[in-house]
């Protein structure tokens, strides 16, 4: 027996264009009428979808954050856990930069939102604090298991890590540089290199 529900297909739909459209034009910026107009749908059928707004743009960063799980933790899942976790870890969220059409979702939507109060930004703040466990488990594991130097200081490695993909969506998207990503990843794998236990 199915267990799909009528308008789920619309509902997969309209978050898909959604997202797109909030990576290039800004997550504040998408309404319920440019979306029915980019599906060819109607604006109460979009409405009937997603209530308000506000509703519209928590659903759009929950679908955003299932695509970076799948694009970025998951993926990274693959590798054994420590050091070699943390490289696919870092490679997959470098990847998952081109997934939409204006690059991270996130890195764009914490840009509009992390002055601001309520519940998008909170939902925002979750899926970035996710990430930052995610890297700080990897390191702290690593650490552990004889692969980094056990004094290294965890939290300012996030801090360049992160530094370095932020760096590479701007570089890419704003600054057309073709090389960024391969830039980010020569600093990402420098920066572990240093952090190794001598051998």
């Amino acid at each position: 027996m199915s267990t799909t529900r009528p308008g789920d297909e619309r509902r997969r739909a309209v978050l898909e264009r959604a997202m797109h459209l909030a990576s290039v034009e800004g997550l504040d910026r998408i309404s319920l009428g440019e979306l029915a107009t980019a599906l060819g749908m109607s604006k109460s059928g979009v409405q009937g979808l997603f209530g308000t707004k506000q509703d519209l743009q928590l659903e759009i960063v929950a679908a955003a954050t299932e695509v970076f799980a799948h694009r970025v933790l998951r993926e990274a899942e693959r590798a054994d856990d420590g050091l070699p976790r943390l490289h696919a870890l870092l490679d997959a969220w470098i990847d998952y930069l081109d997934t939409f059409e204006g690059g991270c979702f996130f890195f764009a939507a914490a840009t509009e939102f992390d002055g601001r109060t309520g519940p998008v930004r909170d939902a925002i703040a979750d899926v970035a604090a996710i990430g930052y466990e995610t890297l700080r488990r990897q390191i702290r594991l690593a650490c552990r298991l004889g692969e980094l130097d056990p004094g290294t200081d965890v939290e300012q490695l996030i801090f360049e890590f992160h530094g370095a993909v932020l760096q590479a969506n701007y570089a890419r998207r704003l600054l057309n540089q073709p090389d960024a990503y391969d830039r980010a990843r020569r600093a990402i794998h420098e920066r572990l290199d240093r952090a190794r236990t001598a051998q």
